[in-house]
């Protein structure tokens, strides 16, 4: 509870006071923790839509909760409410990392229906990949490359892996952050070829006007961080002169 934990004080750590529920109290190796329902819906008061699904993809993932628990610890009229309703129609929780949840997330955005992890076999039955994600009705895989895709061994790793896709009928494309951020234009456009589709430029409305708001953009970072500095205190407990003392 707020009266139980005990003052951080640390540069780029905000602390949030909240009573958590009975029910959401639990601890791992002796540190006390809020469940991952709870956590999320303490986050959707303060993250857009864009990072809350990023959020709720590792947590369900990871197998820490469920939507089911989700939904039934949301409150009616609890600020964040909405924005956990509309994430929740959103979440995947075959999503692997945060930049796969991202691509995911402009290509529905932006009125595609993919899936994730799709499992590749051969024709004689063997599974020869898993990927993060295929175009439905189309040959396309669109992927997100890290910098570790350029290490030697996974650089050999993936050379195979194409290989192997490219046998199966199927077509990579590989793409890095700065262009799910700065040319998601590009990337629709690349979705939009696959399935012999016009150029909309309507398509990336929904998106440009989320991303905005999230942290992958520069003004939904300044945007977090002045929800967040509420709770930052302009005087330290520590610095106070204790009563009685000389």
């Amino acid at each position: 509870s707020a009266n139980e934990a005990p003052h951080l004080e640390r540069r780029g750590v905000y602390v949030r006071r909240c009573d958590i529920p009975p029910g959401h109290r639990t601890h791992l190796h002796g540190v006390p923790l809020a469940s991952a329902e709870w956590t999320i819906i303490e986050l959707a008061e303060h993250l857009a839509l864009l990072d809350l699904v990023g959020v709720i993809d590792s947590a369900l993932h990871l197998h820490h909760t469920t939507v089911d628990r989700i939904r039934a610890t949301m409150r009616k009229g609890r600020r964040g409410v909405r924005v956990l309703r509309r994430a929740l129609d959103l979440v995947d929780g075959r999503s692997e990392s945060w930049w796969e949840s991202m691509l995911r997330l402009l290509h529905v955005l932006s009125g595609f229906r993919v899936e994730p992890q799709h499992h590749v076999f051969n024709a004689a039955g063997i599974e020869v990949a898993r990927v993060d994600l295929r175009i439905l009705g189309s040959n396309r895989v669109p992927e997100y490359d890290g910098a570790d895709h350029r290490q030697r061994a996974r650089h050999e790793d993936d050379l195979r892996r194409e290989k192997a896709l490219a046998r199966a009928g199927l077509e990579r494309f590989g793409y890095i952050a700065t262009e799910i951020i700065h040319s998601p234009d590009l990337v629709i456009r690349d979705a939009e070829d696959v399935l012999g589709l016009p150029h909309a430029a309507g398509r990336l409305q929904v998106w440009r006007a989320e991303a905005r708001l999230a942290s992958i953009s520069l003004a939904g970072q300044k945007a977090l961080r002045g929800r967040l500095e509420r709770f930052v205190r302009t005087t330290s407990p520590r610095s106070k002169t204790p009563s009685g003392a000389n």
